[in-house]
């Protein structure tokens, strides 16, 4: 049996409810594992439809915050048995929490510029100091070339990238959302970071 058609028989509202609300660790990873592998690109692709105006950089990276806070209100809603169990099919209530949060994110675009800026110092190794005018403009550009280069990054590693330096979650966290051990995501994190690194250095030269 595929991996889409576990997904579907776990994707239930009865069995979500029941993995969160009773803390079935290893059930509750595998859940999660299978909204990003089944849903995230799908809600992600239907946001730049929806959302078309805003350039598509900046729509993509909020549609994937969106994702993740929407995956962990579903997550807090079904440990606290608050999750609508009517007709609605566990996709329709995943992508109604996750536009919800993106509407969030783009009615306040000062949240998402915060957000986003958190690249910057995680790209530096998190050098702080009182920079003058002339640093910040090199900041700016610079934070711009980051940007850029995350656009040309797959929709995997922007997740991962996003997972650690912007939402800030550890390396286990990030090997439990992918199902994977935390020496393999600590890879990943390196790999993905080392990627974004070459890509601005490209458009440096």
């Amino acid at each position: 049996m595929d991996n889409s058609s576990n997904c579907q028989q776990l994707l239930t509202i009865e069995t979500i409810s029941v993995a969160f609300k009773n803390n079935q660790r290893n059930l509750s990873d595998r859940i999660i594992s299978c909204f990003y592998s089944c849903y995230q690109l799908l809600f992600i692709k239907w946001a730049k439809i929806t959302y078309a105006h805003y350039p598509a950089d900046i729509i993509e990276f909020a549609a994937g915050s969106s994702f993740t806070d929407g995956v962990l209100k579903l997550k807090e809603s079904a440990s606290y048995n608050k999750l609508y169990k009517g007709r609605a099919s566990v996709k329709t209530v995943l992508f109604h929490y996750c536009r919800n949060m993106l509407l969030g994110y783009l009615t306040n675009e000062k949240r998402l510029a915060e957000k986003s800026k958190k690249l910057y110092p995680a790209f530096s190794n998190g050098t702080a100091y009182d920079m003058n005018e002339k640093e910040k403009e090199l900041a700016e550009s610079r934070h711009e070339r980051i940007m850029l280069a995350l656009a040309k990054m797959s929709a995997a590693d922007r997740q991962i990238i996003q997972w650690r330096h912007i939402e800030e979650k550890s390396n286990d966290e990030i090997a439990g959302l992918l199902a994977i051990t935390t020496a393999s995501a600590t890879n990943r994190i390196y790999r993905c970071m080392q990627r974004l690194r070459e890509l601005v250095e490209e458009m440096e030269k």
